[in-house]
């Protein structure tokens, strides 16, 4: 009787917890795929894997933590002199709106975090 060579030589071995092979064999089951090889291969290699990217969040809370420095600083000569000039009053304004901006702006045209490296194909 002749062997056959197998087409898939490579093995991974995975390991996991009880609670988290049940969830894995309980995906298995509702992907409707025959054995467990067949469904992580196919989530292996057409799975959807999203990571994101915090810098741009990251810079505008840096900025809204600027802003909110020189508008306490403001809010502080206020208080210590018990009057405000036009000019200090419309910096503060200025503050405002700038973080206002920024804030609505980032959150408006991005929603959340931008998506890095994900794939086209669509996990379970």
């Amino acid at each position: 009787m002749e062997t056959k060579k197998r087409v898939r030589s490579t093995q991974f071995i995975i390991r996991a917890k009880p609670d988290e092979a049940n969830t894995i064999r309980n995906r298995v089951k509702l992907s409707k795929k025959e054995t467990f090889q067949a469904y992580a291969l196919e989530m292996l290699l057409e799975g959807k894997i999203e990571t994101y990217d915090y810098s741009e969040l990251q810079k505008l809370r840096i900025e809204v933590n600027r802003i909110g420095q020189n508008v306490n600083q403001l809010v502080r000569y206020v208080n210590t002199f018990d009057e405000i000039d036009n000019e200090l009053f419309k910096a503060l304004q200025t503050e405002i709106n700038d973080m206002k901006k920024l804030l609505f702006d980032e959150f408006k045209t991005k929603g959340r975090a931008k998506l890095n490296g994900s794939d086209e194909g669509v996990s379970d």
